[in-house]
């Protein structure tokens, strides 16, 4: 086993190997493209497929098998030689030593890793890196795995900060807060939005030629206009919307006009307005210029002009460049621009994963790793020299150490002290006035003798302490997952006796802890919660799940979905269809201003009888004091609507082919997207405003045809 494991010392990893991220080589994903009929969909899918990892079982031997033979066999920069004088090497008595490092893991395979700040003289020495890669049945059956491609965000979205920059570093202080689906540029995920695609699409479709003839077909017929010569303005109209102008830039909405027909008037709007068109007909106040847009709007809506509304009617693309469409679908395309194609995770519209060296077959995470070490203290006293810290994120840093200056390192934190003067004959004495750094004795002392060590002590801590862990998503989605890769193994009748997992965090979540590893068959597992140090004879940090992004944590999450889902059941499935809504009627951010009463009734009335409208509100306290309860509503959901929150971090544990409506508001990252994407759901942004049930019934309905 050990022969398909990928074994590196973190000594040997810190030898910079570097990975050009050369991104003008990267295919980026066609939405035109993709179809059905052109992906092979994957016919294991059910969640009883076993997900799992080489060695992952016995992932502590491993582990300590590695360590003894990296300290058989040190690197020289970690050899100290006692005997400068001697000439030969029997003479010379080598001593291992400590060193610190810390380094970028996303993204990035087990032996490719980048040191973000730390020099190459300042390795670590006492710590060894495992891979755990997924076996090949389970990495065919993730990469083959049905899913559904759609429009993810909003423009508004893209305009935020939340997307990937292409020359932006990748580290855990930003870039990688649930902008990893889709381009990797503003443009790009703009085109890819909802009402950013609809428009590149008609804009692509029509020239500045064929929209003037349409608009011809109404000046003809106003009263004031059609006694204009409108030939000589024909070049100087504008011939694309901009960007001011995408139709649906909030999400999906409803409207009295379609999408398509919406443009146009938008269009001629600009048209009208930039041209002259309006001054040589003496229209020159507002007021008059508004009477012509109505007049418009007007000619347009009731469809007593047949020539008008024949051109406007031509000037909408086909569906997505798709052919063969149902009557549904085109009039779910007519209506309100809705995207939806069946695919695979292979079609996975991720720039940023397929431009990482160790990504799994171009689009899934690298393999989930661990890294080891031996004898280190844990918590807001870092001991630099025996390494009680390990490799992460800036981010692990700065929630270690409280230290908040971006892409430094904390200070003083490599500075040596071997003065007589600062021990003063006690353990503690060579604690110096920054009190980060703990000297050696203290370490010696802890692990030559339990009773004088000064914290509390454990024979193994899996150290999952990360920034945000205190909050609901974070804990969810980053933080509580990432031991599933090793779950088999901590279950395993040979893990020491006293271990704990360490969180690191004090939060309102903490009474909800012990539930959640509850849910994963971890009962009565010892939780270490807060910031004081506690001594650990051996440490393991698995090394995933610093990201915001829910693709970059996959691994852990479907392993971490299946083992809550298999221990929830058997889960009595309603004769009817669930949609559940999530209702934030106890909460800072309130929702009920949209999701009231009026339109759960509204829903309820319009959708085929076959569907039942749950709520699933925040004051429910039975229900928000009990995570299996929660799990187990999201479960039987094939309808998921809410605002963008950790509410819909649920979303991890509903099935398949459920549908997800996310109200999103401008500056909301795209991580409800990416969750119900790599989990094969059917996925829609939806307007913040929208306060009509219509545009959701349409928009399941249609989905439910998938």
């Amino acid at each position: 086993m050990m022969e398909k494991l990928q074994v590196v010392s973190i000594a040997i990893l810190v030898v910079y190997l570097c990975v050009a991220l050369n991104l003008s080589e990267v295919k980026l994903f066609d939405l035109a493209s993709s179809s059905l009929s052109s992906v092979e969909l994957s016919s294991s899918s059910s969640s009883s497929d076993a997900i799992e990892f080489e060695g992952a079982s016995d992932f502590l031997s491993l582990l300590r098998d590695a360590h003894r033979q990296i300290l058989a066999n040190p690197p020289p920069h970690c050899q100290r030689r006692h005997s400068k004088n001697a000439t030969k090497e029997k003479d010379m008595k080598v001593e291992v030593f400590n060193r610190a490092i810390e380094v970028d893991w996303i993204g990035r395979n087990i032996s490719a890793v980048e040191p973000t700040w730390s020099n190459t003289n300042l390795a670590s020495c006492n710590f060894v890196g495992l891979a755990f890669p997924p076996t090949e049945g389970t990495l065919h059956a993730a990469s083959h795995q049905k899913t559904y491609i759609s429009l993810f965000h909003t423009v508004n979205q893209c305009v935020g900060s939340f997307q990937w920059e292409r020359d932006k570093p990748i580290t855990c202080l930003g870039n990688n807060f649930g902008g990893t689906l889709g381009a990797n540029t503003e443009k790009g995920c703009i085109e890819e939005s909802v009402g950013g695609y609809q428009t590149m699409l008609w804009n692509k479709q029509n020239s500045n030629d064929a929209l003037f003839q349409c608009l011809k077909h109404y000046l003809r017929t106003d009263e004031v206009l059609r006694m204009v010569n409108v030939t000589p303005y024909m070049e100087s109209v504008v011939a694309n919307l901009t960007k001011t102008d995408y139709i649906g830039r909030r999400g999906y909405s409803s409207r009295d006009l379609d999408w398509s027909t919406l443009s146009f008037f938008h269009w001629s709007d600009l048209a009208l307005k930039s041209t002259g068109i309006l001054e040589s007909a003496g229209i020159t106040t507002s007021e008059e210029t508004v009477g012509s847009m109505l007049r418009l709007m007007s000619a347009v809506k009731n469809g007593n002009n047949t020539a008008l509304t024949k051109c406007v009617e031509g000037l909408r693309p086909p569906m997505s460049g798709k052919t063969n469409n149902t009557s549904e679908e085109e009039r779910i395309w007519k209506e309100t621009g809705a995207y939806l194609s069946a695919s695979t995770m292979q079609q996975s519209p991720s720039s940023l994963l397929r431009s990482f060296p160790g990504s799994l077959h171009s689009v899934l995470p690298p393999s989930p790793t661990a890294i080891y070490s031996v004898n280190a203290l844990l918590g807001t006293v870092v001991n630099v020299d025996s390494e009680a810290y390990y490799p992460g994120c800036t981010a692990y840093w700065n929630a270690m150490l409280r230290h908040h200056d971006e892409g430094a390192p904390p200070k003083n934190a490599f500075v040596e002290t071997d003065l007589e003067a600062n021990r003063n004959g006690t353990i503690f004495a060579s604690l110096k006035k920054t009190p980060h750094i703990l000297r050696n004795e203290i370490i010696k002392t802890c692990a030559e003798d339990e009773s004088k060590c000064p914290y509390p002590t454990y024979d193994l801590v899996i150290d999952v302490t990360q920034v945000f862990c205190g909050a609901f998503f974070h804990w969810i989605i980053e933080t509580w997952p990432r031991i599933g890769p090793f779950l088999d193994g901590l279950l395993a009748e040979n893990m020491p006796k006293n271990f704990a997992i360490r969180v690191g965090c004090v939060s309102s979540l903490e009474e909800f802890h012990p539930q959640f590893f509850d849910l994963v068959g971890l009962e009565n597992i010892t939780l270490i919660s807060g910031e004081p140090p506690v001594f650990a004879k051996e440490v393991i940090a698995p090394t995933e799940g610093f990201s915001h992004s829910p693709l970059l944590n996959y691994w852990n999450l479907v392993v971490m979905r299946q083992k809550v889902i298999a221990n929830l059941e058997p889960i009595e499935k309603s004769e009817y269809k669930t949609v559940l809504v999530i209702i934030r009627d106890a909460s800072r951010r309130p929702d009920t201003f949209i999701f009231n009463n009026k339109f759960l009734k509204e829903l309820s009335d319009g959708l085929p009888d076959i569907y039942k409208v749950v709520p699933f509100r925040s004051s429910d306290k039975e229900m928000m004091a009990c995570m299996a309860c929660q799990a187990r509503a999201f479960t039987t959901a094939d309808v998921i609507i809410g605002s963008h929150g950790a509410g819909l971090s649920h979303t991890l544990f509903a099935p398949r082919g459920a549908v997800v409506m996310e109200r999103v508001a401008k500056g909301d990252s795209g991580i409800y997207s990416e969750l119900a994407f790599m989990l094969g759901m059917k996925y829609f942004p939806m307007d913040i405003e929208e306060r009509s049930s219509a545009i959701y019934i349409d928009l399941i309905t249609f989905a439910d045809g998938y």
